[in-house]
């Protein structure tokens, strides 16, 4: 059984960069355009089967042409797939992402079968070992995926693996209240900036991550993009700063990010080391035109890391610079 399981939405994505945004009702030429398998829990599950770790994903997809291209990419990198259900109605989830100069995004989609993900008497046996749990915000926004996250909550607990959580954006904005609830269950949770303080009722950033620990939240890593990351717990306050890189596509940035957080925690890595490392597979997954998570490699990881060591920002993160550098060595050269 997998060591770590991810919950969420299968999706395929049609990714098209523009010259420049048009306006309403306007029109906008596409110069660049490619089909990837997506989905948020998709992105990070790719992320860590490319670091090497035994993933197995939870969802449900169409018997549509999408969906073979979904399961032939999941294959390809590695994914455990045997929990993954076919919908013989609905139509498998596709996300339209509209990608500017800039590598910002706008994202249009039909969550499809994802919505009808249900939980199922194989799963108790499939959590029986796993390390980790991590489920996406968006299941928990329609039924019968609501309740099938949260028995994956529930077999995480009862087996005692860690559980982490995205909220997402939309979710966060909808279904707030509910996600707050469930916050004492989560050992991580993962928003990024927006979220965080949508979550919080519109705080400033610094009281927003103070009120998700005090609602039950045991630790937080919290994305803020060209900031670099947030990570916090106890009385611990961790400003982890970004890597330098010129930012072509964010698609998947903040998922490959969980990936590096849930790695380094699932593999006894620090917190700082597991922040670095949240912060390199982010700033990998933002460097290529297209989606760059399922092209990512360590290698790549290393030169990113082994390029900014030096620069005076990374001053006091040296050592979590090492810890980072000396997993991913052991993991290239066994």
């Amino acid at each position: 059984m997998p060591d770590i399981i991810l919950l969420g939405d299968i999706n395929i994505d049609i990714n098209a960069t523009l010259a420049a945004y048009p306006a309403r009702g306007g029109e906008g030429i596409v110069h660049t355009i490619e089909y990837n398998t997506g989905g948020a829990v998709v992105n990070t599950a790719m992320a860590l089967a490319k670091l090497g770790a035994d993933i197995g994903i939870i969802g449900r997809i169409g018997s549509d042409t999408l969906a073979a291209q979904a399961l032939a990419d999941l294959q390809r990198a590695s994914v455990d797939r045997s929990q993954i259900q076919v919908d013989s109605v609905v139509s498998t989830g596709l996300i339209y992402i509209v990608v500017n100069p800039d590598g910002e995004r706008t994202m249009f989609s039909t969550r499809g079968a994802n919505a009808f993900t249900q939980s199922t008497p194989d799963w108790e046996p499939y959590f029986a070992n796993t390390r980790w749990y991590h489920f996406s915000g968006y299941t928990l926004l329609a039924q019968p995926q609501h309740d099938a996250a949260l028995y994956g909550l529930e077999l995480a607990r009862r087996t005692h693996c860690r559980v982490s959580l995205d909220p997402n954006p939309e979710p966060a904005m909808r279904y707030g209240k509910g996600i707050r609830e469930i916050l004492p269950k989560i050992d991580t949770f993962l928003p990024n900036e927006h979220e965080l303080i949508v979550l919080s009722g519109g705080r400033n950033f610094n009281d927003a991550i103070k009120d998700v620990l005090d609602a039950g939240a045991k630790a937080v890593a919290a994305k803020r993009g060209s900031k670099g990351c947030v990570i916090a717990y106890a009385d611990e306050y961790l400003e982890i700063p970004a890597f330098d890189i010129q930012v072509k596509n964010t698609t998947g940035a903040g998922d490959s990010f969980n990936a590096g957080v849930i790695l380094g925690r699932t593999v006894g890595l620090s917190w700082p080391a597991s922040g670095v490392l949240g912060n390199a597979l982010g700033a990998i997954a933002s460097v290529t035109q297209a989606s760059g998570i399922a092209k990512s490699n360590i290698g790549e990881i290393v030169e990113l890391i082994e390029k900014d060591m030096f620069k005076a920002q990374w001053a006091e993160w040296h050592s979590a610079l090492e810890e980072v550098l000396a997993y991913l060595s052991a993991v290239q050269h066994p």
